[in-house]
Parts: structure tokens; sequence; C-alpha cells
């Protein structure tokens, strides 16, 4: 038996969904494939899909599960989501012309990584990231 080959996609629990595919598709740029009216869109990023939906939903073809609630602090329940970027301080910069709140400045890490973040309107925690200047690929000698 074969183990698991990658995570393809996956959703996150909104409460506006208008609100935020504006924040996904204007803000942030992702490519939105479909969106039905108040309760699914789903956007493409590389070979990952993200879908936005309500907690709860409702529709005739549309699942409701007891389980899908949106999140509370108080279930330990919470989501980070890494966005791999070309330049980090570049897109930061970008980001804030774009009016949005910088909650982690950029900075490098010990894992290699330069990374910095913000919150979606649903208080999603999205993590920007690429490679540390340490180990920024270098122009070549001449």
């Amino acid at each position: 038996m074969g183990g698991i080959e990658r995570c393809d996609f996956f959703a996150l629990i909104v409460r506006d969904i208008p609100r935020s595919v504006r924040f996904y598709q204007e803000t942030l740029g992702l490519h939105l494939r479909f969106v039905q009216g108040e309760q699914y869109a789903l956007f493409q990023v590389g070979g990952t899909k993200v879908a936005l939906q309500p907690a709860r939903p409702t529709g005739p073809d549309l699942p409701v599960a007891d389980d899908l609630v949106a999140p509370r602090v108080e279930l330990g329940v919470s989501v980070l989501v890494a966005f791999a970027v070309p330049d980090v301080d570049q897109w930061c910069q970008t980001l804030k012309e774009r009016g949005v709140a910088i909650s982690r400045e950029p900075a490098d890490y010990p894992w290699g990584d330069r990374e910095f973040s913000v919150h979606d309107p649903d208080g999603h925690v999205l993590i920007f990231y690429g490679p540390s200047r340490e180990r920024a690929p270098r122009p070549e000698a001449e």
C-alpha cells in the first residue's frame, strides 16, 4: 500500500465568501477557478487548490457535516497557510501598498527561509516565504 503522495487541496472556513474572494483574488492575486454565490469558492495556486466555504454550508448539492464549523480558539483549531514567493521583501511591500496589515515583518529563520505573515479577513495566518538572504541565489562571478 502506498503512502500519501501530496496535499493538493485544502479548504478554509470563512464567514463571508464575497469578502474573502475579494481578498484572495484582488489582494493576493490568486487565480479564481470557480465561485458559487456565497457557498463556495475555489482558487488554483500552482498544483494546489484552495477552497473557501462558510461554516455549515447549505444547498442541494452541498453536504452539511456536524464537524464543519468555524474555527474556535477554545478548541485549539488553527491553520497556517504558507505561500512561496520569489522575493519576500518585495511581496511584503506590495501587500502593504494594497492595505494589508503585516502581522510579522520579513525576517530570516534558522531553517533557511525568509518569511513574513499576515491574517486574512477571517484571521487565518498566511505566511509568505522564500530563501533567506544567506541562502538566496547569488550572481555568478564573471
